[in-house]
């Protein structure tokens, strides 16, 4: 296969699920499980990957054999002793839902070949820029489609599909949230583009002129996404966003001299100014609805937090192996609070779900990935490092930093789209890591070569 066809191949299922729906209907998922088959038939070499990620995961690979693995009664009440009066008789599958564990666990099959593809992307330096380009104009489509969409009839998804999720027209989406938060994972590749162009605007001839067009190109997405983001009328989305640049400031630089501010201050004040002329009419509708953050439409006036006390409930019933991941929808229905005949599919927090479905195993799998990640962007690490490296960590670290206290309130991982984005930026990082690893043990292995070359002086040696 040709060199190049990965990148087409990744392209192809970020902007393509994008445009059809997000990537909900079974028809865009079969074609991105076919187009992710041809991926792995595309890498000749696995890339490197973090012990503790490969740890992660062979450890949640462990944990879904263990959920699907049938067992006598016994020993499933010893493990889920609070779904005892529902448990199936003689031996089954500790999993409540056993079809949605294996639906979960070939999501996650997908999501991880995509990883590995942006991975293999991001160890070379024309790959690196090229996925930042891809990420940043996938949420570009999404942000035009939304807006698109905007005065749309409801009843509609981009006037082609039925909307029989009961949401909003928000371009492929019918979720603002799910929709806002494909901004959050996509803003910040055209952020790292925009500053590393700015960098080389300077330089005379040619590369300045590339480098104007990028910069053109990356304030026309920014604003472009980040209007898409405030008009969809995400409050927990803007909040995250704002909380996620803030958090994530010292990764972006090593020190500003006072010379070189004032480019950057011009060129965000004009960005500031095209978000706001393009949000402004959606400013109030926005402000109203931050006031009424933890409240949920449509579940008999319960709030997020009656939510996450069910999920707590339904985590209770069995602590240690959880009820099977995929299985909330199908169990929340024993611990949820009274919704009337509006069905609970989603905890409305990720995190608390993930506990739930796997239990105290699947949270200390998720904190031993969590701690390799955190090796990868520690900042003392990654302010050393030269821009076309920095940059791109920083937008890694920025996205997961949104991402990660977005999901505190919402479920948007659930979306396809938005997992295949997230599963990429940590595919990037793996990348980067790779690269700087390579350059360290490089440096080392140069030092030690220049110390044993070294002539001795000695007792009777001349240099």
């Amino acid at each position: 296969m040709m060199a190049w066809m990965h990148r087409v191949l990744l392209a192809v299922i970020l902007v393509g699920n994008m445009i059809i729906f997000a990537g909900v209907d079974p028809i865009s998922r079969a074609i991105t499980a076919l187009l992710a088959v041809l991926l792995v038939v595309d890498m000749r070499r696995v890339p490197l990957v973090p012990r503790l990620h490969r740890i992660a995961g062979a450890a949640i690979c462990g944990l879904v054999v263990l959920q699907l693995l049938p067992l006598p009664v016994a020993i499933r009440g010893l493990l889920q002793p609070g779904f005892t009066e529902v448990m199936a008789a003689g031996w089954a599958p500790l999993s409540l839902a056993p079809w949605g564990t294996v639906w979960s666990a070939s999501a996650a099959i997908i999501a991880l070949v995509l990883a590995l593809t942006a991975a293999r992307m991001a160890t070379t330096r024309s790959g690196l820029p090229a996925l930042l380009v891809i990420i940043a104009a996938t949420g570009v489509v999404a942000a035009i489609l939304g807006l698109l969409a905007e005065g749309a009839d409801p009843k509609q998804v981009l006037g082609l599909r039925d909307n029989v999720q009961g949401g909003g027209p928000y371009g492929s989406f019918v979720n603002h949230n799910h929709f806002a938060q494909a901004m959050e994972l996509s803003i910040p590749a055209a952020v790292a583009l925009f500053i590393a162009a700015i960098r080389r605007l300077p330089a005379p001839g040619l590369v300045r002129q590339k480098a104007a067009v990028v910069i053109f190109g990356t304030t026309v997405a920014i604003a472009v996404s980040s209007a898409a983001l405030l008009r969809s009328g995400s409050r927990a989305a803007v909040m995250v966003m704002i909380a996620a640049a803030i958090l994530t400031a010292p990764w972006w630089r090593r020190s500003i001299g006072a010379g070189r501010l004032w480019p950057k201050i011009v060129a965000g004040g004009v960005v500031a100014a095209l978000i706001a002329s393009l949000s402004w009419t959606r400013i109030p509708d926005l402000k109203e609805r931050v006031s009424d953050l933890f409240v949920i439409e449509g579940l008999q006036a319960n709030s997020r937090i009656d939510l996450w006390l069910g999920t707590l409930g339904s985590w209770q019933r069995a602590p240690i192996v959880g009820s099977g991941l995929g299985s909330y929808r199908y169990v929340i229905g024993l611990d949820k609070p009274a919704t009337g005949t509006m069905v609970l599919e989603q905890a409305h927090n990720d995190w608390l779900e993930w506990a739930s479905t796997t239990g105290l195993v699947g949270v200390v799998i998720l904190v031993i990935a969590i701690a390799g990640l955190s090796g990868i962007l520690r900042p003392s690490r990654t302010r050393r490092l030269r821009s076309e490296l920095r940059y791109p960590l920083a937008a890694g670290t920025m996205a997961l930093t949104a991402t990660a206290l977005h999901e505190i309130v919402g479920f948007g991982l659930q979306t396809p789209v938005n997992r295949y984005l997230l599963a990429v930026w940590i595919g990037l990082l793996w990348g980067l890591w790779g690269r700087v690893r390579h350059m360290e043990q490089d440096k080392a292995r140069r030092a030690v070569e220049t110390d044993t070359t070294t002539p001795e002086t000695s007792e009777g040696m001349t240099p």
